[in-house]
């Protein structure tokens, strides 16, 4: 039988380490050719190398961005587009989670590395692929959010706060950011509506995390990630659910909506679903990323 996704393109961003990783490998082993994009060659080419040897895939390549900067990212997309002609797949899995943040810290292009990295990085790689998602439609967008949010009911898009001026801490930097990205789901589907080109978004759970990333981070943090990998799922497990969305006949039309660890359709919060909020986070999005 002939793999799935033979003759398929796979874009995957922070593919060297984590979920990122395993669905890079998990990709591969079903015949796709996966697009690896990752900010630092030497862990990189490592992760390359493995996932080639593991899935005894030839069609794996590396290309590095730094997706907090949209230099970096156009680049990115310039680059990849002269050298393939579509993608079926793409997976805005990178994110940052700084521990060591106390402060905002701003990209050399003005904007809090978080907010810069998790939800403009994505909507300008995405925007900047719509051409060729289309042409190679059909085709989905997987965008990435968190487990987390729950205890964020209340949270909004605080437009007079995206760069910390106000208030800021990792924790809401990070939930923030990935609240943008379900809101940006809902609001680039509706505006996919008819392309072919779906867009839905994974609410990670607790993942079994690497240990290495938290090498950097105070004793007392390395201690809870130990504890919280006791009652996490592995990331080879969370990648699964990136294959089936981005695989599963059943959801070529499916479009807009959220997602559990498990594949299952779930709801995000209330004020998720606030139209004019996609609206107006689509519109400072576009003035951030110099779109318009």
């Amino acid at each position: 039988m002939e793999p799935v996704m033979k003759g398929k393109v796979c874009m995957i961003t922070g593919a060297n380490s984590g979920i990122g990783k395993r669905a890079a490998l998990q990709f591969a082993e079903i015949g796709a050719t996966v697009v690896m994009v990752c900010r630092s060659r030497e862990r990189g080419e490592a992760a390359l190398a493995e996932i080639k040897e593991k899935s005894g895939s030839e069609s794996v390549e590396l290309m590095l961005c730094d997706l907090s900067l949209q230099e970096s990212i156009r680049t990115l997309v310039k680059d990849f587009k002269e050298n393939h002609d579509h993608l079926n797949v793409l997976i805005n899995n990178a994110a940052n989670f700084d521990y060591t943040l106390r402060n905002p810290v701003l990209t050399e292009e003005g904007i809090e590395v978080i907010f810069a990295t998790n939800h403009l990085g994505p909507f300008l790689l995405t925007n900047l692929f719509l051409d060729v998602l289309k042409k190679s439609a059909p085709s989905r967008i997987i965008n990435i959010a968190s487990k987390g949010l729950i205890t964020y009911p209340m949270l909004t898009i605080e437009f007079d706060n995206l760069n910390g001026e106000k208030k800021f801490s990792y924790q809401h930097a990070y939930y923030h950011s990935k609240l943008a990205q379900i809101m940006f789901t809902y609001e680039l589907a509706r505006r996919l509506k008819g392309t072919g080109v779906t867009v839905n978004c994974i609410r990670v759970t607790n993942v079994k995390i690497d240990l290495e990333r938290v090498s950097h981070v105070p004793r007392y943090l390395q201690y809870v990630y130990r504890i919280k990998r006791f009652f996490g799922i592995t990331p080879e497990e969370m990648a699964k659910t990136y294959i089936y969305l981005g695989t599963a006949p059943e959801l070529e039309d499916v479009t807009g909506k959220y997602f559990d660890e498990h594949g299952k359709e779930v709801k995000s919060s209330k004020r998720s679903y606030d139209e004019a909020v996609w609206k107006q986070l689509w519109d400072v999005s576009e003035e951030l990323t110099k779109m318009v």
